[in-house]
C-alpha cells in the first residue's frame, strides 16, 4: 500500500491539501470540481441520527440510507478519480491497486480500518468483494459507500451485506447482480456556486490548509481522525452527506423528515455529545464551522430568552438546527420550539425560543 506523506509542519496529510481546498465562504470543495462540496464533521452522531429518524417516524431508514450514499458515492469518485468507471473490466488494471486505492481512501477520510479480504470479478456470477471494516464511521454509510464504490469500479449494480465478526469488526460483501433495477433517478447533488465570503482562516506555511487543522490527529492505522480537543471522532464526507441525503429521503418519505431529523438530532444532542462551550465563543465557533465546511457565520445571539444565527452557505443544517436547539435547553433548562428558513442560495436563519 503507498505510504502516505505528512506535512512536516502541521503533520496533516499532505493528499488532505491536494484534494480538498477551503474558501473564504465557509465552504469546503473537491480541489479538482470546485462545484462538489465537502464536509469535514463528527461521525459519532451519524448512526444514532439515522436510528433517531427511523423512530420517530415509524419505521427504519437504514435501506433507504444505504442505497442513498450508494448513489451519492458513485458520482463522489467520479470525481475524485476521473476515468475510473469500470476499471475492473480492464486487464491491465489489478486487484492490488483497488485494494490500495479502498484502503487508503478509508485512512485519509477517518472511515475505519479497511482490510480487502476478497477481491473476484472475473465476469462469471460470482463476482465480489469482501472487506473487513474495524471501527467504521457508520455502518450505514460504510455499506453505502462500499456498494457504491465497488460499483463504480467494476460497473455492474451490487447487493450488500455485513455480518459483525468480534465487537466493532464488520464483514462487508458487496455481490454483483446484473439483474438489479437501478432507481429511476439518480442522486441529485447540487452544484456549489461559489460566493465571496470574509473568513480568513490563518494557513499552514508548508501545505496552506488552515492550521486550525494541525490539532486533530490522523490516526492512519486505525483510519481515524480525532479531534484533539474534544476527543470526538471526524470524517471527511463528500458530498452525498448529509443535506443530498435528507433531501432524498424527504422526497421519498414526505415532508414529515425535516422535523423528525432536527428532533432526532436535538435529543441526541442533548445526551451530552456535544458541550455549550463550543458556540459560546462566536469567533472560535465561526473557525470551527468554516474548517467543516459547514458555513459561514454571521451572525448569534444566545441568551436565556433564546438563541439565533443566521449562517451563510449553510451545510448539513438540518443537524446544525437540532444540536442549536439541543444546546440551548441543555444550557437554561428549558423547553424550546425553533423557526427556521434557508435561503436558495444556502443562507440558514435559525431561532430558538423557549417555550414557558
Amino acid at each position: 500500500m503507498p505510504e502516505i506523506t505528512l506535512c512536516p509542519e502541521c503533520n496533516v496529510p499532505q493528499a488532505i491539501a491536494q484534494n480538498y481546498t477551503w474558501l473564504d465562504s465557509g465552504v469546503m470543495v473537491q480541489t479538482n470540481n470546485k462545484s462538489r462540496r465537502v464536509g469535514f464533521i463528527e461521525s459519532g452522531n451519524l448512526d444514532p441520527l439515522y436510528e433517531g429518524v427511523g423512530k420517530i417516524i415509524g419505521h427504519p431508514i437504514d435501506d433507504r440510507v444505504i442505497d442513498i450514499l450508494r448513489r451519492g458515492t458513485i458520482d463522489y469518485f467520479k470525481n475524485i478519480l476521473p476515468g475510473a468507471g469500470g476499471m475492473m473490466r480492464n486487464s491491465n488494471v489489478g486487484t492490488d491497486f483497488v485494494s490500495d486505492f479502498m484502503m487508503t481512501m478509508a485512512q485519509l477520510n477517518g472511515f475505519g480500518k479497511y482490510e480487502v479480504l476478497e477481491i473476484q470479478y472475473n465476469g462469471d456470477g460470482d463476482d465480489h468483494t469482501v472487506l473487513r471494516v474495524t471501527n467504521p464511521f457508520s455502518v450505514l454509510l460504510c455499506l453505502g459507500s462500499q456498494s457504491g464504490g465497488v460499483e463504480m469500479i467494476s460497473g455492474d449494480p451490487h447487493n450488500v451485506s455485513y455480518r459483525e465478526v468480534s465487537p466493532g469488526v464488520f464483514e462487508i460483501t458487496a455481490r454483483v447482480n446484473r439483474k438489479k433495477e437501478e432507481p429511476a433517478e439518480s442522486l441529485q447533488i447540487e452544484e456549489y456556486c461559489y460566493r465571496g465570503g470574509d473568513i480568513e482562516l490563518e494557513r499552514c506555511g508548508t501545505c496552506r490548509i488552515p492550521k486550525v487543522l494541525g490539532g486533530f490527529q490522523w490516526i492512519l492505522k486505525a483510519g481515524i481522525i480525532a479531534n484533539g480537543w474534544t476527543g470526538r471522532r471526524m470524517v471527511m464526507m463528500g458530498p452525498e452527506a448529509q443535506d443530498p441525503l435528507f433531501r432524498e429521503l424527504e422526497r421519498q418519505l414526505g415532508e414529515k423528515v425535516p422535523a423528525a431529523v432536527i428532533e432526532a438530532q436535538r435529543l441526541f444532542t442533548k445526551t451530552g455529545f456535544y458541550s455549550l462551550d463550543e458556540i459560546t465563543n462566536q469567533g472560535d465557533f465561526r473557525t470551527q464551522l468554516a474548517v467543516r465546511g459547514l458555513g459561514n457565520l454571521k451572525r448569534m445571539k444566545l441568551g436565556a430568552k433564546g438563541l439565533s444565527m443566521r449562517i451563510d452557505d449553510a451545510a448539513c443544517y438540518f443537524m446544525t438546527l437540532g444540536m442549536a436547539q439541543g444546546l440551548f435547553e441543555m444550557a437554561f433548562g428549558l423547553d424550546s420550539r425553533i423557526e427556521w428558513q434557508i435561503s436558495a442560495e444556502g443562507d440558514l436563519e435559525l431561532e430558538v425560543v423557549p417555550v414557558i
